[in-house]
């Protein structure tokens, strides 16, 4: 009897440690999400990026630089930017709004830049989709990267044109004229004269002769332009990934609900206007946004964080239907499962793994602009301010120093 007994105790002990061990089955597994890094880049929590030789031009409403770009060379250790640099160009005697995108490097880490050259500037033309209408082709948010295949070591660069009327400026440029340009070079400097490709969406005219099969098939019946785009070249899959942001419109009105983030892959072998293009799959949709803190995801780059792990650089945004405009809600940093099937990553809690939020509460309603980063570079992320009208833009590159 007292042998039962004994043996049903040990039973019971064994069957509550057994359920205890279950319970703990079932809710253990660590959080694995970063600490985000948080930072409002104000007064003294950041620095102004300046580059010798390259000063605002001096006029009240529409100056600075915007929208970086920064990579390492891999061969010299050299640090290079290119970014937006706002001004204006004169048709006569009438001054016209014009974006260039200049280029400047740095052999300290980052810590002082000097400016080397006009990398694109503003070509004076006609407007090709309505040809008595004056103006520029302008350029801005612009993307480098260094690759190395097939023996063959180059720069390529990802940019975005749009015609810029005489009249009207920045507020009347058409949507039809939007597309994008992929450059190859044998270095930065050389990118001005390099072999270049187009892309539009089915939005652009036809006049840009642009390639326009890039077309995810959730978008072949809606009217979108490709916007501020970016590049990553894998070592290993010897692949080259384009990463764009769709604009799509129902008539006259932002479509939020369709303007995701796609990827697109190609081998960069011979000039861009002949790489085939691969569809990858869409990056960021509706929902990711959400999470993020806006309705859509836009001015992406692709940078790998201090401990390797891939990172998706991005402005989240919303549009502001008083100003009709969007309006940028800062910079967040999230880990990238994969480019090849696009996909962020995620904790075990199933939310976004996001390294950095990055806000300047001194902005106006429209935001910040563009943030760039390379994790070998003293500035950690490049953060964008600017004060933003529907007449004017004033913009500031800043060194945030944060290094996710």
């Amino acid at each position: 009897m007292k042998t039962i007994f004994l043996l049903l105790i040990s039973l019971v002990f064994f069957s509550s440690c057994m359920k205890d061990n279950d319970d703990k089955d079932a809710i253990v597994l660590p959080d694995d999400s970063p600490q985000t890094i948080t930072l409002d880049c104000v007064s003294t929590n950041c620095q102004e990026l300046i580059v010798s030789g390259d000063p605002y031009q001096n006029n009240p409403d529409f100056f600075g630089y915007a929208d970086p770009s920064i990579r390492k060379d891999p061969n010299s250790g050299t640090l290079w930017l290119a970014y937006s640099f706002p001004h204006y160009k004169m048709i006569g005697s009438t001054p016209v709004p014009s974006v260039a995108i200049h280029l400047a490097k740095s052999s300290d880490q980052g810590n002082n830049w000097t400016f080397v050259k006009n990398l694109f500037e503003p070509i004076p033309m006609n407007n090709p989709a309505n040809i008595s209408q004056e103006g520029f082709l302008d350029h801005e948010t612009v993307n480098l990267i260094p690759i190395s295949y097939s023996g063959e070591e180059f720069w390529c660069a990802v940019r975005l044109n749009y015609f810029v009327p005489k009249i009207g400026g920045f507020a009347a440029r058409p949507n039809n004229s939007f597309h994008i340009s992929i450059i190859k070079a044998s270095s930065p400097n050389d990118l001005t004269n390099g072999n270049v490709g187009t892309i539009g969406g089915n939005f652009t005219h036809s006049t840009w002769n642009v390639n326009a099969t890039l077309i995810p098939p959730d978008l072949t019946s809606t009217y979108f332009f490709w916007n501020e785009p970016s590049l990553y070249f894998d070592n290993t899959m010897n692949k080259l990934y384009l990463v764009m942001a769709a604009f799509a419109y129902n008539g006259s009105l932002p479509d939020l609900s369709k303007s995701n983030v796609y990827v697109f892959s190609t081998v960069p072998s011979g000039n861009p206007d002949s790489w085939i293009w691969t569809y990858n799959g869409k990056l960021v949709g509706e929902s990711e946004a959400k999470e993020l803190g806006g309705q859509k995801v836009t001015q992406t780059d692709i940078s790998r964080g201090i401990d390797g792990k891939l990172l998706l650089i991005c402005t989240p945004d919303d549009y502001n239907e008083i100003l009709k405009d969007y309006n940028h809600k800062g910079c967040k940093v999230v880990e990238i499962k994969s480019l090849e099937n696009p996909e962020l990553e995620r904790g075990n809690n199933g939310k976004l793994k996001v390294r950095a939020s990055i806000t300047a509460s001194d902005s106006n309603e429209l935001g910040s602009g563009a943030s760039a980063y390379a994790p070998e570079s003293d500035t950690g992320i490049l953060f964008t301010k600017r004060v933003k009208t529907n007449i004017s833009l004033t913009a500031n590159i800043w060194k945030t120093k944060v290094k996710p």
